[in-house]
């Protein structure tokens, strides 16, 4: 089966360049380097969205690497995903608007490793505040956030109903963290009602996160979301698919976790051509193209 389509979108890597931009001191794990150079000579992907990891110490490293991705790479778009974490009261409205120039759209909420982990009343407040921020009014940028698939079913009717983030665009990180035990259970249903309702949309990315590095259980769930709302679906690689319980040097060439080539080919043959597509190239481009 070919993979070859025009103009697609990898929405959730990472790059770390511990030498020029150090770790948090106390994060919860430690990558290896992971430099976009690497990314670059086995993605398929011309459209990418860096994201900020938890284990990053405040803006620095995504900043730097997305102007040296404008600067070396002019034939690629990129686009940001900074964390809103405790650098984030230190950003000013003018800071906010330089990280607009440079391609971030989006702020994330990680609930796990190192993240805060709020019950639903304190992370509706936190939605709260991150809507009413010049970044959301002002710049139009989204929420992502990566949340136990129990949170996000707890939030159903305060993300389908309060008024103050009506305006708000919200991405599932992770397929939701759903894994194949969900089916059936009320989660699970709560989480692709809310994809129903357009109010949130959900990344395709680290499956092997889910399900181990046998991905194909993972069909059913994927075609549940898909079936349910192909508009709603976009993918990311997960590049470059860290284990928190390795040390090891990185090698691109021998991805431990992941190979997205094959994930990719695998849930082409889950999708329609239309959901594909749609999953690849133009929801990416409504959520991340402007």
């Amino acid at each position: 089966m070919e993979l070859n389509v025009e103009g697609m979108w990898d929405t959730h890597l990472h790059c770390f360049d511990p030498a020029l931009y150090p770790f948090k001191p106390t994060r919860s794990y430690t990558p290896a380097p992971a430099p976009i150079e690497a990314w670059v000579e086995q993605s398929r992907a011309s459209w990418l969205v860096l994201v900020q990891a938890s284990i990053e110490d405040g803006p620095a490293g995504l900043i730097g690497h997305l102007r040296r991705i404008r600067t070396e790479y002019p034939h690629l778009v990129a686009r940001g995903v900074i964390c809103m974490d405790e650098n984030w009261n230190a950003l000013t409205n003018e800071d906010f608007y330089a990280l607009h120039e440079l391609g971030v759209r989006y702020c994330r909420i990680h609930y796990f490793y190192g993240g805060i982990k709020m019950d639903a009343v304190n992370l509706q407040e936190q939605i709260r505040l991150f809507a009413r921020s010049y970044p959301s009014k002002q710049l139009g940028w989204g929420l992502s956030a990566q949340l136990p698939l129990a949170l996000w079913s707890s939030l159903k009717d305060f993300i389908m109903s309060d008024p103050e983030i009506s305006s708000l665009s919200i991405i599932a990180d992770h397929v939701g963290c759903a894994v194949p035990a969900d089916i059936g259970d009320s989660s699970l249903d709560d989480f692709v009602q809310l994809l129903h309702t357009g109010r949130l949309n959900v990344k395709i990315s680290a499956l092997y996160r889910r399900s181990g590095e046998d991905i194909t259980p993972m069909k059913h769930i994927i075609q549940m979301f898909a079936d349910s709302t192909p508009s709603a679906l976009i993918w990311g690689s997960d590049w470059p698919h860290v284990d928190a319980s390795s040390r090891g040097s990185y090698d691109p060439g021998k991805p431990k976790l992941a190979d997205p080539n094959k994930e990719l080919l695998l849930l082409k043959s889950w999708l329609s051509a239309d959901q594909f597509r749609k999953m690849l190239v133009d929801n990416p481009d409504r959520l991340f193209g402007y």
